[in-house]
């Protein structure tokens, strides 16, 4: 006797349906882990480090705060994610964001040798402009060309890209180029009663917290030829996925067109009493 009919299926219509509802729930949950997967990776710790570089980072009273502060603590709750910022010594900073995982570093400037390590949010609207500054007294000096500032003794932050530069533009430490550990010092040797130096470098905002900081006038430093400018980042090491990146990216460029990092820059501006053409800062 035949055990199944003709035109009848071998394993039922039931047996069928049953197979394609599995396949069908083992799609749904590839694609449920997959979607877990990523917003785990959008919503991840972000471990934020920077350094003291006041007034873009420092830390006050326990606290870490700046422009630059600012604008990272306002872009990463823009994005939704978990963060927790700490200051290390630069080289200590700078390794830990790039071999690690989601660990964003700022304010860094993207120099050749930096490229190809991190992968870079550029912060629009934020820049360092460096630039040599006189004392406002020194109206003796009038630099035409960079060769001109040659003639004079110029305090330079050991050690930071204005260093570099003047060293690759020929100037000669110990001739017309003297570096000091902190920007403070500069200004102490600018002063009439010491005169150890004629120009100081630096950018605007900086120069300015240090002459608040000091009690003398706004317009003590008068900027006397320029430099070099260059755009300041966060950045994550290569081992961040490009989801987070992306992330990042998209919640600072929010906050940009809301006004808030401009609003953020000009309220320091504002603080420090920085005048256009007169008073800077350095890095």
């Amino acid at each position: 006797m035949s055990l199944w009919r003709v035109g009848e299926p071998v394993f039922g219509e039931n047996i069928v349906e049953k197979v394609q509802l599995i396949m069908i729930r083992k799609v749904l949950l590839a694609g449920v882990f997959a979607l877990v997967m990523a917003t785990g990776a959008l919503c991840a710790d972000i471990q934020v480090v920077t350094e003291e570089w006041p007034p873009y980072n420092c830390v006050r009273n326990g606290r870490i705060e700046g422009i630059v502060t600012e604008v990272v603590k306002a872009t990463l709750e823009q994005a939704g994610v978990s963060y927790d910022i700490e200051a290390y010594p630069w080289a200590r900073a700078y390794e830990m964001a790039r071999t690690g995982e989601n660990v964003l570093i700022y304010s860094i400037l993207k120099l050749p040798n930096r490229a190809a390590h991190f992968k870079w949010i550029k912060i629009d609207g934020l820049a360092v402009e460096m630039a040599l500054f006189r004392p406002k007294y020194r109206k003796d000096i009038n630099l035409e060309s960079l060769d001109d500032a040659k003639k004079y003794r110029i305090g330079v932050t050991r050690e930071t890209s204005t260093h570099h530069f003047l060293l690759s533009q020929g100037f000669v430490e110990g001739a017309n180029l003297f570096p000091v550990n902190s920007e403070d010092l500069n200004l102490h040797k600018s002063e009439p009663s010491t005169r150890r130096i004629d120009l100081t470098t630096g950018d605007p905002l900086s120069l300015a917290r240090w002459l608040k900081m000091s009690g003398l006038p706004s317009d003590y430093w008068v900027r006397t030829m320029p430099l070099f400018e260059r755009p300041i980042y966060m950045a994550f090491g290569l081992n961040t996925s490009d989801a987070v990146i992306e992330k990042i990216r998209q919640a600072l460029e929010e906050i940009q067109a809301q006004g808030k990092v401009a609003a953020i820059l000009q309220s320091y501006r504002e603080l420090f009493e920085v005048q256009d053409g007169a008073t800077g800062g350095s890095e």
